[in-house]
């Protein structure tokens, strides 16, 4: 189970990776981001969370999934495969952390 949660994390990786990349430039006249964005607070709670690593796959995986459904196209139901996959993922990370909790 453990490689196939870790190919679907890194095929998740790269999902988002790509989505980034194709990012466009701010514009010209946009304010650096570093000025207006304030500086970020992590809650007490993270300290100590258990399997912090998990949790934070699981949060990329979520916010890839919404990058996907928000493309434009199907691209040949690779977009949709993505999707299942991403699904997938999250539905076994989720696995992982309820069985360390038994």
């Amino acid at each position: 189970m453990n490689k196939v949660l870790l190919s679907m994390m890194f095929g998740a990786f790269l999902l988002t990776a790509t989505s980034f990349a194709q990012t466009p430039p701010p514009a010209a006249d946009a304010a650096p981001a570093a000025a207006v964005a304030a500086p970020e607070v992590k809650p007490a709670h993270h300290e100590h969370e258990k399997h912090p690593e998990l949790r934070k796959a699981l949060r990329k995986l979520r916010g890839a999934k919404q990058d996907l459904e928000k493309a434009a196209h199907d691209f040949g139901g690779h977009k949709a495969k993505a999707l299942e996959a991403i699904n997938t993922a999250i539905e076994e990370i989720k696995s992982a952390l309820e069985s360390d909790k038994k």
